[in-house]
Order: structure tokens, then sequence, then C-alpha cells
């Protein structure tokens, strides 16, 4: 039985979680990615260079460009108009989008999305089309932090640009800036401009590729931390074999495995220093961890399925109303809530963390059953889950073994990538990842 996991969720609301996902990397990049595919979409929509598809596409790629950007300190570089060293996070963003998004044939686009003209028109080993397309970013990425962030009119951003004519930008992609004109903000604009909206909605994305766009944001929360690789997939297969293992109809399954799958995103807005802190999290830090949940919910924003959301929202909620952030009751959660709830816990339990190693089986078991008496979590599925936990834990080891095999072969190649000197060299060695990685085993 194949499961659905997206099979609520439109054009519209995908774009809307990535659109509100990217900009949570950091607040100082609210809207940025949204910004520089509307400009994109500005500048080429009539030109008839791309089919809508084409157009589509380059519009969700230009939406994630700086899906790499998790460092402070580059981030400040990055808002810089005269951009300096920021080959890492368009490298890490290069390889998400190359692994676990739709768009690998644009990923290289992100890759050199800050790459001079002067430099990137004598990489013969690329195509037109593709320094084209890094430049569109480039260009688009600079007149949103010029305009945005620096508050400049249009008419200076452009001047500005036309300075760096022919060394930092192509002159036939400044020719199609050069026929932009933006009277207001470019928030205001993108807001307004209805054929900006209905084009991004009119040409559907299959369910496949809405859920590995979800399933990208899914690995880029979770590959933050070495010590949260793998808590996502597992807190979706424990759902899932408590799910059958409970009875529940295929419609019951899909709307756990969507909530699991989706039940972090707001991890995004956490700092990475909370999520490696040395040690439990004091009073302070507990308290902006669990702020996850609630940008989990600004996240969703109203795109999906009411259903989906409070399984999603509610994971951390206890039968005897302990819990946050609700203090929810027994009587106010399902038995897909609950469910949810109990896997997320016995994930986190299976989990290595900066203060413990995973747990043995033995001390799972009785976390769990003193949970039960305590009044935290549903009998039934606890029962359930302490006396199939070999068999539960066993297929989630299958299934977060490739999970890991990602993440190994996806740091080594960082690393590789910052040994070298040469831009020529980062982009040769980049442009050479073509091997497949191993396909993970989602239920």
């Amino acid at each position: 039985m194949q499961m659905q996991y997206t099979q609520t969720i439109s054009n519209q609301s995908i774009l809307g979680i990535i659109r509100r996902f990217c900009s949570y990397i950091d607040t100082r990049l609210t809207e940025h990615g949204t910004h520089v595919a509307y400009i994109i979409f500005r500048m080429i929509r009539k030109t008839g260079q791309y089919s809508h598809e084409e157009l589509r596409d380059i519009c969700f790629a230009a939406q994630i460009h700086d899906i790499g950007a998790f460092k402070t300190e580059e981030v400040s570089r990055m808002l810089q108009f005269e951009t300096k060293d920021v080959w890492n996070h368009s490298f890490y963003g290069f390889l998400f989008v190359h692994y676990f998004s739709p768009l690998k044939e644009l990923a290289p686009a992100v890759l050199l999305h800050h790459i001079g003209w002067k430099h990137l028109k004598d990489q013969d080993h690329l195509s037109d089309k593709l320094k084209d397309l890094a430049q569109l970013i480039h260009i688009a990425d600079r007149i949103d932090v010029s305009m945005s962030l620096g508050h400049m009119t249009w008419e200076d951003t452009f001047r500005a640009l036309e300075q760096g004519t022919d060394t930092i930008f192509a002159p036939h992609i400044l020719e199609l800036a050069s026929l932009l004109d933006f009277k207001g903000t470019l928030d205001e604009e993108w807001r307004q401009d209805k054929e900006y909206a209905d084009f991004l909605t009119q040409i559907p994305l299959s369910g496949d590729e809405i859920t590995a766009y979800l399933k990208m944001l899914v690995f880029i929360i979770d590959f933050r931390s070495h010590y949260t690789v793998t808590h996502t997939i597992a807190t979706t297969s424990i759902s899932y074999e408590l799910g059958q293992l409970a009875g529940f109809s295929e419609e019951q399954l899909n709307l756990v495995l969507c909530g699991s799958l989706l039940h972090d995103l707001g991890k995004i807005a956490i700092p990475v220093d909370i999520l490696e802190s040395p040690g439990k999290l004091n009073k302070e830090a507990m308290t902006i961890m669990r702020t996850h949940v609630d940008h989990t919910e600004e996240i969703f924003g109203g795109l999906i399925d009411d259903s989906i959301v409070r399984i999603a929202l509610r994971h951390h909620e206890k039968l005897n109303g302990t819990g946050y952030p609700k203090g929810l009751t027994a009587k106010e959660l399902t038995s897909e809530e609950r469910l949810v709830a109990v896997a997320d816990i016995i994930s986190a339990l299976t989990g290595t963390r900066s203060y413990k190693e995973p747990f043995p089986k033995d001390r799972i078991r009785t976390i769990l059953i003193n949970m039960k008496r305590d009044g935290h979590l549903d009998s039934e599925i606890v029962d359930m889950a302490v006396w199939n936990l070999d068999q539960i834990l066993d297929m989630t080891k299958i299934r977060c073994r490739p999970v890991l095999n990602i993440y190994e072969k996806l740091w080594k190649e960082y690393d590789q990538f910052l040994e070298l000197k040469s831009g020529h060299d980062k982009i040769r060695f980049a442009l050479s990842i073509q091997e497949p990685i191993s396909p993970v085993l989602w239920p």
C-alpha cells in the first residue's frame, strides 16, 4: 500500500509553506526568496525563452536559493551588496536541491548564484542556460538586498547594478533588469500582482513533487544538528508501525504520516546552539525550544488540512493537561494525536543527544510505563508500543540507516568542497557529484 503524505496539499499550499520556512532561516531573510523569485518572474516572463513549467521551476528554485544559509556570520556576508566569500551556503543549498528536490537540473544555478560574471562566463564546461539562470538569481538577489534591506529606490538600485556590468553582472541579464520598473516596495509589488499568484498555481505539481519538497525541508531541519539526523523519519516510522498495530484505516494512516512528517518544521527557527546545547536545556533555552510548535503553526498558515495540523502541533500535549503549548487534556486529543505523541517520545529516547546515548529498550519501556501511570500518555498505545517495541525499532532502524548514510555523504562532500581553494576547482567538484544516493525508506 502506497501512503499519500500530501494528498490534500496544493501548489499554493506547498509554496506558502516553503516561503514561510525560508523566512525563518534568519529574520533578515524574511521573504527574501519570495522577492527574488518574483523579480525573476518579472524579468523573463515575456522573453519566450522558457515554457510555463520551466518558469515555474525557476521560480521555485529562486524561492529556495538560500536554503543552505544557516550560519549567522555567513548570512551577514550575504546581505552586503558587494558579496564576499559565500561559497559555503551556496554549496550546502546545492546539495539539498540536488539530492532532495525535484529541481536537480537547477541545483548548479543555486551553487553559482553569487559568482561574478567575469569568472562565470569563462567556465566553458557550463551551458549558457545555466550561466543565465545563475546570473538571474544573482541579480535578483542583489536587487532585493538593495531595495528591501538597503531601502534604496529602484532607480538607485539599478544604477548600482550597472557599475558591475561585465564584471559582476552579465550585460544581457542586466538588460532584462533594465525593463523592470518597481514603484513601491518589492513586498507590496508581489503581493498585489495577481498575474504572478495565478501563474504559480495554474500548473499543478504532482503528489510526488510536493512530497519531495516537504521531505527536503525535513532533512534541512534534521541535518542542522548531528543529534537530530534521523528524528523525523524515526518518528514517522514509529507512528506508522503503531498505527498499523492499532488497526488504523488507510485514511487515518495517511493523516498520521503527514502529521508526523511535518511535526517539527518550526525547529528551523530554533538556534543551532540550543539544538546542540551541551547538557539539558536551562529554563530560558527550553522556553525558546518550545516555541518550535508555534513556529510550525505559523509555517502552516492555514494551508493544510486541520486534522494534519492538529496531529503535528499536539505531539507535546499530555492527557493530564501538563503538556504544551495549550495544556490540552485527554478529551481534547484524538487517537491519531495521542499516537504521534508516543512515537515522538520513543524517537527522542532512541536518539543520541549531547547529554545522553540512546536508551536501551528496557529503559524505554520503563519510561513509557511510568508516563502512562502518571497520566501523560494513552494506555492502549503505550501497551502496544511496549509489547511490540523490538519489532517497531527494528523496522525503524532499517528505515533510518539510509538517512545516516546520506548525512555522512553530504558532510563528507561539504568538507571536501571547503578544502578546495580555487572557485574553478569548487565548481568542477560540485558538478561532478552525480552518483545517486540510497533511497530513503519512508513508510
